[in-house]
């Protein structure tokens, strides 16, 4: 373990002797909080649950200090996972991968369903249906209905279940307080988010790393992930501010989200489409969408499951979705998908790549634009999104990138005016940013 590493260890250790007031005062308090619910499930006595932006006490705390430990916003070994699962400590642009591919799924039953190609719930009720997992680990709904952006974090069973959870949901998910409901399975599924996949690899980490310098965090580790198969990435630009998409769409005249029958993100535009009950159709503006980012995004340095087997990502192409897939057992299944005609693939276009190329130092100097507001949230708690950049952010009509090269520059998009800008914003400000390293 080199030098750097152990010392920032060493200073997180003392910190969770605090621990639930550790978490509290160096996460929550911090505003770095992502709401992931590893904090959760590593409690060994079962004393947090999630509240509406945070975890919470219920009980008596035992100080053990994992739920500190444990959680991805106070320490991240990016490059020390990264180079135990590629074997480099470089992490590319959209992480590493051996093949990529545009996909959809051949089920007219599931694309009827899905806002992109559907590949992941093809490839887990393949998964499910021939037994090479026992469960996987999704998002579902709050409430009934053909669409809820209200997620529920679930542990899938039933392969028709699986339809029921489809859809994207926009509000913060503590998908990560499930883990230690789903230890009682022998081999797991796990789709989420590059936060998601983040606090999973830190604990799938510890389980391989810390047996010495961190037992406690070690031993529960295992437990919470020995069982985890499969991992499937779902590439994220940025969640919304809780409660967002209810004021959005009654802006639109939408009083319920109850009157939803099918949603996507149209590809030109980036605009959000809804196909109401009625036979109407709501339209919320790209533009409008970026106005109310979450402020845990802003600490994201994944954005697209870096560590995940397989990531699944927007593409140009309505039903099309882009497919990264990292390793052999991703391309294993990936494969026999393809075999038994449960996806069907298309040419990736590599259109733009010297436009990007030359592009990227413009990107890289937007670390010094607050391009969504963030000092404000920081100072008042909201954003305030100035116009002319606001419009150069949600500018998709002219966009001349497409395939891998466009998600690469959403990428960079992200990472400058948000994560970057973030952690100088956060520095000046006198905020304590995550050791990320």
């Amino acid at each position: 373990m080199e030098i750097k590493e152990r010392e920032i260890i060493d200073k997180h250790r003392e910190r969770a002797k605090g621990s639930f007031s550790s978490l509290q005062k160096f996460v929550v308090d911090q505003k770095s909080c992502n709401y992931c619910g590893c904090c959760v499930s590593a409690c060994p006595t079962d004393v947090l649950a999630m509240g509406d932006e945070s975890p919470q006490l219920i009980g008596e705390c035992n100080e053990c200090g994992i739920c500190y430990l444990a959680c991805p916003r106070t320490f991240l070994p990016m490059t020390q996972i990264q180079e135990w699962l590629f074997k480099t400590d470089v992490i590319p642009p959209l992480g590493s991968y051996i093949r990529a591919a545009l996909a959809s799924s051949t089920s007219r039953k599931i694309l009827d369903r899905a806002p992109d190609g559907g590949i992941t719930t093809t490839v887990f009720t393949y998964l499910l249906q021939n037994k090479l997992v026992d469960a996987v680990i999704t998002t579902g709904k709050q409430h009934d209905g053909a669409w809820c952006y209200h997620p529920r974090p679930m542990i899938v069973t039933d392969p028709a279940d699986l339809l029921e959870a489809m859809d994207r949901k926009y509000d913060p998910n503590p998908l990560l307080s499930v883990l230690k409901e789903a230890a009682r399975f022998k081999k797991v599924a796990f789709a989420g988010l590059p936060c998601h996949v983040l606090g999973l690899s830190k604990l799938r980490y510890a389980a391989h790393a810390y047996e010495e310098i961190l037992p406690a965090l070690y031993k529960t580790a295992r437990k919470l992930t020995s069982n985890i198969d499969f991992v499937v990435g779902i590439g994220c630009m940025c969640r919304m501010g809780k409660g967002t998409w209810d004021v959005m769409l009654r802006e639109q005249g939408v009083k319920s989200e109850k009157e939803v029958k099918r949603h996507y993100e149209e590809r030109i535009t980036g605009d959000y489409v809804f196909f109401l009950e009625g036979g109407g159709e709501a339209r919320v503006g790209h533009r409008r969408i970026i106005n109310n980012p979450h402020p845990m995004c802003f600490l994201c340095s994944d954005y697209d499951g870096y560590f995940s087997d397989t990531t699944v990502d927007r593409s140009e192409y309505q039903e099309y979705s882009t497919v990264l897939i990292r390793n052999k057992k991703g391309e294993n299944i990936f494969n026999q998908c393809l075999e038994k005609g449960l996806v069907t693939t298309r040419d990736l276009p590599d259109e733009g790549r010297d436009f990007l190329e030359s592009m990227t130092p413009v990107l890289q100097s937007l670390v010094d634009f607050d391009a969504y507001g963030y000092e404000q949230y920081l100072k008042v708690g909201s954003f305030l999104t100035e116009s002319t950049i606001r419009d150069m952010m949600g500018h998709f009509e002219n966009r001349r990138l497409r395939g891998i090269p466009e998600n690469i520059f959403l990428e960079l998009l992200k990472k400058y005016p948000q994560f970057e800008f973030a952690k100088k914003k956060r520095k000046e400000l006198g905020y304590e940013n995550p050791d990320i390293y």
